[in-house]
């Protein structure tokens, strides 16, 4: 119980976490509870620190992304930090860019996500297929998969999904016809520096 304590504080203290006060609370009662017998407890005030944790950490991610992409720009009311604190899924966020033209890129990064290892079986695999739609990218530095995809009238949308450690980065892009375009405003994600903070 220590060790686990001695870790979130750690973790606390290096991500200037804006919710501090809540995480000093449940970090204090959880320490109550464990003292004075309590398990259920001190479980339940750990789980909400971590989920104050996991929203800070969110936050700082968010100070990471680039502000545009290319044409296009960041809508910063769309902007959304969650986690959920049952253990089933940790830290999630997403932020949405546009312009004028209609042209969008939806980014998420989900930790713990289900697909993680269905995408690393298929990066792991010698040849993803012949699906001419379908190729590997690396994008700083990390591997990941690209989709392309034409709708019926004839616009173009890309799916990019990159997981790195625990944790995966979508991005989905519309009305873009590019690949360079593409892959230029993915090369504009500091994939290191976001893996560093949420590891």
């Amino acid at each position: 119980m220590k060790t686990i304590l001695t870790i979130i504080f750690c973790s606390f203290f290096f991500i200037h976490a804006l919710t501090a006060e809540e995480v000093e609370k449940n970090l204090s009662d959880a320490r109550s509870a464990y003292n004075s017998g309590d398990l259920e407890g001190a479980r339940f005030a750990l789980q909400q620190a971590m989920y104050e944790l996991d929203l800070a950490i969110g936050r700082e991610i968010l100070k990471l992304l680039p502000d545009r992409m290319g044409a296009l720009l960041f809508n910063e009311s769309d902007d959304e930090v969650g986690s959920a604190n049952l253990g089933f899924v940790g830290l999630h966020l997403s932020r949405n860019y546009s312009n004028d033209q209609d042209q969008r890129a939806e980014l998420q990064i989900i930790a713990d996500s289900p697909l993680l290892a269905g995408i690393n079986a298929i990066l792991a695999m010698p040849v993803i297929g012949r699906d001419p739609n379908q190729k590997r990218i690396r994008v700083d530095g990390y591997r990941g998969l690209l989709q392309r995809s034409e709708s019926s009238d004839g616009n173009i949308s890309w799916d990019m999904q990159i997981p790195f450690g625990s944790s995966l980065l979508s991005v989905s892009f519309k009305d873009i016809a590019e690949e360079n375009t593409i892959m230029d405003m993915a090369n504009t994600i500091p994939i290191q520096q976001i893996a560093r903070l949420i590891q």
